[in-house]
């Protein structure tokens, strides 16, 4: 999200940029399609700028039970069930971007290590999902200090080189810590920083992509850059894989996440906060294919998604009503009430792109 002094210059910008696009709608080759969602969660614990990122924990032994987690960036973190209702809030702190990954080993059971960019603490905080129990634990002795003045973005990677899980983490103004994680003998998450670079300015979604060893980094007023995954990679060798152009990509360019097909290909899903929609680019080449919004539902009482920040997508069977895996998007205005997230089917997703092709 823009911070008041950049809303103050930028958005005059902005407004421009909209009627823009507005009037070279018409020209755009970009098929634009609307996707309503099924469900909303409960609103962020506090009002105003409070919700920001979410991710999903499929729970593939019973998948009606897989949880949410999602961030109020001015308290803590919400965890959900797949009504949108809340079953559990940790008020640790001012957490802003989430991101979740199985295969967490403790004493040779499988765990799910949840982390958390921290602004509170200025790092990375971590919990424990017991994929057996449902429990979730706060590592208060885990956490890690970023080195960053505050510290925004956050994603997860699991190495292709050597399976070994890392923790990328940027800052306000584009610095990026890639840290080495593992679980230590008590449980707690050791950590090694072995990377730092930066992007160029203002940057926070960003997401990894573990079959190919590919970083996708969102500069918010540039566009989306791709870099390599592992520690050994340069910085130097990045693309800027999809530009803002004032037409289907309008700054800012906010969340990103997967819907991984195959050993390379599938979509990157981005939230575009200046139109409020979200583009599907082709993987691994990064071609836009599609812009989608999330209109309102009123047979539902679901109010329009406008302003997205954070976006999250896990794909698999959720149960009939969620064959194809679910869509967790963030909600800027929730008609004027607290924010909150909206969920959406994918295959409604899939439907509406196959419709318009």
């Amino acid at each position: 999200m823009l911070t008041d002094r950049l809303r103050r210059i930028y958005l005059p910008i902005a407004a421009c940029l909209c009627v823009s696009s507005a009037a070279f709608a018409d020209a755009s080759r970009i098929q634009v399609f609307d996707v309503p969602a099924f469900a909303e969660t409960d609103a962020a614990q506090q009002q105003g700028d409070a919700a920001d990122d979410a991710e999903i924990w499929r729970n593939a032994a019973q998948p009606e039970k897989s949880r949410i987690f999602a961030t109020d960036k001015k308290s803590g973190l919400m965890v959900l069930d797949l009504s949108g209702k809340m079953v559990e809030f940790f008020p640790i702190g001012r957490l802003n971007n989430v991101d979740v990954r199985d295969r967490w080993t403790i004493d040779g059971e499988d765990k799910v290590l949840i982390a958390a960019s921290d602004r509170t603490k200025l790092g990375i905080s971590f919990f424990i999902l017991d994929p057996r129990s449902l429990s979730i634990s706060h590592l208060a002795d885990s956490f890690i200090p970023a080195g960053l003045g505050d510290p925004y973005g956050l994603c997860l990677y699991r190495s292709r080189k050597e399976g070994r899980l890392h923790a990328f983490v940027i800052g306000k103004d584009g610095e990026v810590r890639q840290f080495a994680l593992e679980p230590g003998a008590a449980g707690e998450v050791r950590s090694s920083l072995v990377r730092s670079f930066t992007v160029g300015s203002i940057a926070e979604g960003c997401v990894a992509d573990d079959r190919t060893g590919s970083l996708y980094i969102a500069e918010e007023m540039r566009g989306i850059w791709r870099y390599g995954a592992e520690p050994s990679d340069s910085p130097d060798g990045r693309s800027l894989i999809a530009a803002v152009n004032g037409t289907d990509l309008i700054a800012d360019i906010e969340g990103l996440t997967l819907a991984p097909a195959g050993e390379s290909g599938g979509y990157l899903v981005a939230s575009v906060q200046g139109n409020s929609t979200f583009a599907l680019l082709t993987l691994p080449e990064g071609k836009l294919a599609a812009r989608f919004r999330v209109p309102a539902d009123p047979d539902r009482g679901i109010d329009a998604v406008t302003g997205t920040d954070g976006v999250a997508l896990t794909l698999g069977d959720f149960g009939s009503s969620l064959p194809a895996g679910l869509l967790v998007v963030q909600d800027d205005d929730n008609d004027g009430a607290a924010q909150n997230f909206k969920l959406v089917s994918w295959s409604d997703v899939m439907r509406g792109l196959n419709a318009g092709q």
